[in-house]
């Protein structure tokens, strides 16, 4: 990408990135990212101050951007409390619906306890919300469940998926706006916005 990058900026032209991290110094690129670390580190903060202490995180994908950065916010969310997540409940997988389905069965096959799942995206989150319907587990009653992204959907899902909001529409449109004025904003062409958690009715104090 960073090849790319030069090769458009001779030719006049931009390289930009929207909703992942620089390529690193002296890269030419316009970038819109949001934090996506402070995103998972609120979200987590909001399960461990419902009293929730064994939380499984689904969906972990080791090398990806996002997904270091939704980790980073998770771990140091525990940190602060003197906590530290259970290896045991943090599961590998893509970005998927049958991936959370897949890996929530075998959370519940193996017997692990835990009391709440924070998804790695929302269409992760609906496959878990399926597995944990199947194995007769309630939500939120018995298993809070939060997902990453609100997208549309979250609203129709039953119940209401709490989830971290990220600014779809606003990157793109300070993308294209840093890029097209990149000459007359050259000290702006690397912005990060912000998240924040959406609740709804899938979280829930524990008893």
């Amino acid at each position: 990408m960073a090849h790319f990058a030069h090769g458009l900026d001779r030719v006049g032209s931009r390289f930009v990135l929207v909703g992942r991290p620089p390529l690193g110094p002296g890269i030419p690129a316009t970038v819109v990212e949001y934090d996506n670390e402070g995103g998972a580190f609120a979200m987590t903060t909001h399960l461990l101050s419902a009293g929730h202490r064994r939380i499984a995180y689904v969906g972990r994908m080791p090398g990806l951007s996002t997904s270091g950065q939704r980790i980073s916010g998770f771990s140091c969310a525990h940190e602060l409390l003197g906590l530290a997540p259970d290896p045991e409940l943090m599961l590998d997988g893509h970005f998927t619906r049958s991936v959370g389905y897949q890996l929530t069965r075998e959370l519940l096959a193996g017997g692990r306890e835990f009391t709440a799942v924070f998804a790695a995206t929302d269409m992760v989150a609906a496959g878990v919300i399926q597995a944990l319907r199947e194995g007769g587990r309630r939500i939120p009653d018995d298993v809070a469940v939060a997902g990453y992204d609100d997208i549309p959907v979250d609203r129709d899902v039953y119940p209401a998926l709490t989830t971290v909001n990220v600014p779809q529409e606003e990157l793109g449109r300070a993308a294209v706006r840093l890029a097209l004025h990149r000459d007359d904003l050259p000290d702006s062409q690397h912005l990060v916005l912000g998240t924040h958690v959406v609740l709804r009715d899938s979280t829930r104090r524990v008893r």
